[in-house]
């Protein structure tokens, strides 16, 4: 068995471990959630390279007798230092490393790994503005790898097509979260009343809805110059955060902690 071996990583979490060490929690493409140790005292140098939000290239040694993973070097690429600046941008990371930990990275390590890291990467190069935005976007595209994410390109039930004509600008649709889909105005009003006792909607105008689509169909880049309502960009926050918090069947700590931020 091969026990010293390197990898890409993101630095998760790091707290005190004994006087001198710290247990540090890593996300990485090939392991995904690796828990570790770093040895020394405040004077060490890797003290200073092992911090939260830094990635890179981290060195491993691995003990299977004693269960432990020791960190023995970090290279570290990209340090993300306006997370420390900007209190949303530190929430909107926490969050998103709450949930690749908590949903053990969609069961697909590599793909959680692409996903998250780039997200830390934009919202690093991001105004508090952009990196709102862009947290809709990561979480819209973390409910595809959880497998549940609904089509935002019809109605669930009649089939309208909700990215042409037939769906008018100033018209509404609703998420229905018992069949997690969308739902256009008549379809939603013509569900039977047993049907509503235990239906929760989210209004969403056609500008919203038309954004979320874009995000599954288009580029990142392409995805990026459109511009959205502030009304749009709540409407889509509030379905992704009920369907993330939801799908992962606990209430999650950022969001509870950081209302108001986030």
């Amino acid at each position: 068995m091969q026990r010293s071996y390197s990898t890409p990583a993101v630095v998760v979490s790091v707290k005190p471990s004994g006087e001198n060490n710290s247990s540090v929690t890593l996300i990485t493409p090939e392991k995904g959630i690796v828990y570790s140790t770093l040895y020394g005292g405040p004077k060490s140098k890797m003290r200073s390279l092992v911090s939260l939000w830094n990635s890179g290239i981290i060195y491993l040694y691995e003990n299977p007798e004693k269960n432990q993973i020791k960190i023995s070097d970090f290279d570290v690429k990209n340090y993300h230092p306006s997370f420390s600046q900007n209190l949303y941008k530190m929430y909107a990371a926490s969050l998103a490393a709450e949930i690749v930990i908590k949903s053990r990275c969609a069961g697909s390590n590599e793909a959680s790994w692409k996903l998250f890291n780039g997200f830390l990467d934009g919202l690093e190069l991001s105004t508090e503005e952009q990196g709102r935005v862009g947290l809709v976007r990561f979480l819209w595209r973390y409910l595809e790898l959880l497998g549940i994410q609904p089509d935002a390109c019809e109605c669930g039930y009649c089939g309208k097509s909700f990215l042409n004509g037939e769906f008018a600008t100033g018209e509404k649709t609703y998420y229905n979260n018992l069949e997690n889909n969308f739902t256009c105005r008549e379809c939603s009003e013509n569900l039977s009343a047993d049907s509503k006792q235990n239906l929760r909607t989210f209004p969403i105008n056609a500008e919203a809805v038309r954004y979320l689509a874009a995000i599954s169909a288009l580029t990142p880049a392409q995805v990026r110059r459109m511009q959205i309502s502030e009304e749009s960009y709540n409407q889509m926050k509030n379905i992704v955060f009920f369907l993330i918090e939801n799908s992962i069947e606990t209430k999650l700590n950022t969001i509870e902690t950081g209302i108001g931020i986030l």
